[in-house]
């Protein structure tokens, strides 16, 4: 009996043996590595002694022996170095004389980096459509070459001439020696406050008998003259109902604070 048990127990054993698997489906992706570039990841730089002006630029020489260097930007914050070259070859042939290499006291690791456009091509902002233009706020730049000039002074006439000999030229009809001419300037100052002129620059006519009240003529007042000076009293004589409500100006305030 115990010869015919043996046999059937090792038998179980094979079976439970060959029954075994294994579970791949929580193994990782396999990452494959960077791809070369003409950018090198300079880490594991402790030391910040080899941030020191100095250090760096005793290193950036040694590597400068192996390949001429492109860019070269020390990160002392991640303590890494960037360096970029000017072809893929030039990267591959510094990362394998420097990577592992002591640099007081840290053994540093090379890596490859995202690639530098070497060229010089414009990476600037084009500009819009000159159609488009209009709605930018604020507006765009001058144009190259534009340069800024001092601006006239502002127009000191009331209407230009040859307006107003246009629109004397409209008038067909002969005007009457009763009537105002097509450029009349009129005077008035009548409130004493300030002088005024107005000009009359047309004035339709629908006869010889007169003006047409239903019809508009052209005008212009001169408002730009300065105000007269006048005192209180020439104030007061000229418009009486002023004279009792003068008020005196109000004197000074001084305010204090408590401690």
């Amino acid at each position: 009996m115990e010869q015919e048990t043996r046999p059937a127990a090792s038998s179980e054993r094979i079976h439970k043996i060959k029954s075994l698997s294994l579970d791949l489906s929580k193994i990782p992706p396999l990452e494959q590595p960077t791809p070369p570039s003409n950018t090198l990841l300079i880490t594991n730089l402790q030391s910040l002694e080899i941030f020191r002006p100095d250090n760096l630029q005793q290193i950036r020489d040694l590597m400068s022996k192996t390949a001429p260097i492109h860019c070269w930007s020390p990160l002392k914050s991640f303590r890494r170095i960037v360096v970029s070259f000017y072809d893929e070859e030039a990267a591959i042939a510094v990362r394998k004389v420097w990577d592992g290499e002591a640099i007081l006291g840290n053994h540093c690791r090379i890596y490859f980096g995202k690639e530098t456009p070497i060229s010089q091509e414009d990476r600037h902002l084009a500009l819009p459509d000159a159609g488009k233009l209009f709605f930018i706020s604020p507006p765009p730049s001058p144009p190259h070459g534009w340069e800024m000039r001092l601006e006239d002074a502002p127009n000191k006439m009331v209407h230009a001439e040859d307006l107003a000999d246009a629109l004397a030229r409209l008038r067909h009809q002969a005007v009457p020696d009763s009537g105002p001419s097509p450029v009349s300037p009129v005077h008035s100052n009548a409130s004493g406050m300030r002088s005024r002129s107005s000009t009359l620059i047309f004035q339709p006519k629908i006869d010889e008998l007169g003006n047409s009240p239903k019809l508009p003529c052209v005008m212009v007042d001169d408002m730009t003259d300065e105000p007269d000076e006048m005192s209180p009293v020439s104030i007061a004589e000229s418009k009486p109902g002023l004279a009792h409500t003068m008020k005196t100006m109000r004197p000074p305030v001084e305010l204090t604070l408590d401690d």
